[in-house]
């Protein structure tokens, strides 16, 4: 008998029954009408509760922090969409001004010369078998266009077409040397014409060539188109002297000229597709 109660199950039962009987106690004290069993076990499992109250907290918040990502996440897609199309306004406004600005710049040109027909082309890349900065136009024989017509940007000589399909243009520009325009000095007068060199045109330039060694042609005279042989129209701009130099192969003069029309920043250019003039002493030497 004595080994009973001095064994491990008679401690339990004697642990248990204490907690029954505080339990007990502590229900009467506070009048509380649960069982003394059920207040035990609250106070037993309090702290497990308690955890799980926490627990769920947490996975309330997470939660709630997961569909706030997710409405961010829609207001961020929608955003990007107004910027993408904001930014597409604006590079069409971008584009119709530039239109708007090239078209400002050749009405001077049409109203100076009204019997002009102008046709509006925009480059669209470099004829790759051509090192002296020939262009490629996005307009061919089913806009007009044919070899031998002068092609401009505003005032400013850009150079002649060279070959035509029907939806595009190759454009041989000023800076060829294949090239050659009757040209006139604005303020001496004096009469040559206007090509290139090899070395020139790596530099971007070109040459008032076949001047008298006597020249008065000096750096700021602006250089026009003459009119002479009907291949361009009198008087556009074919750029200004920068300096005058003798040849070193004959007893003649030559300026070296920058092109009013900056070739390698162009985006688009005008073809004259019609002027008064155009090829007639062309046909009457043929004659």
């Amino acid at each position: 008998m004595r080994q009973f109660f001095k064994s491990t199950q008679f401690k339990v039962f004697s642990l248990v029954l204490c907690a029954l009987l505080v339990g007990a106690v502590l229900a009467a004290v506070n009048a509380d009408r649960s069982s003394p069993f059920t207040g035990v076990v609250s106070v037993v499992f309090s702290p497990v509760q308690k955890l799980s109250e926490k627990a769920a907290q947490k996975l309330g918040g997470f939660k709630a922090s997961f569909e706030s990502a997710g409405a961010y996440r829609s207001e961020n897609e929608e955003l990007r969409r107004k910027v993408a199309e904001y930014e597409k306004q604006l590079a069409d406004y971008d584009e119709m001004k530039h239109k708007i600005n090239s078209y400002e710049e050749m009405l001077g040109v049409k109203q100076a010369n009204p019997e002009l027909e102008l046709c509006r082309a925009e480059i669209i890349g470099t004829d790759s078998a051509d090192l002296f900065s020939s262009l490629m136009i996005d307009k061919g024989s089913s806009d007009g266009i044919s070899a031998g017509d002068p092609v401009v940007s505003g005032n400013y000589v850009v150079g002649l077409v060279k070959k035509v399909n029907s939806s595009y243009s190759v454009v041989q520009s000023v800076l060829n040397p294949a090239l050659n325009i009757s040209a006139i000095e604005s303020e001496t007068r004096e009469t040559a014409y206007v090509t290139s060199t090899p070395e020139q045109s790596l530099q971007g330039k070109c040459i008032f060539a076949g001047l008298e060694r006597t020249t008065v042609v000096s750096p700021g005279g602006v250089i026009l188109t003459s009119g002479i042989g009907g291949v361009y129209p009198k008087g556009l701009i074919i750029g200004t002297v920068t300096q005058v130099c003798e040849s070193e192969t004959d007893l003649t003069s030559y300026a070296v000229v920058n092109p009013g029309a900056k070739i390698d920043e162009l985006e688009d250019v005008f073809v004259i597709t019609s002027f008064k003039g155009q090829g007639v002493e062309q046909l009457e030497r043929d004659d």
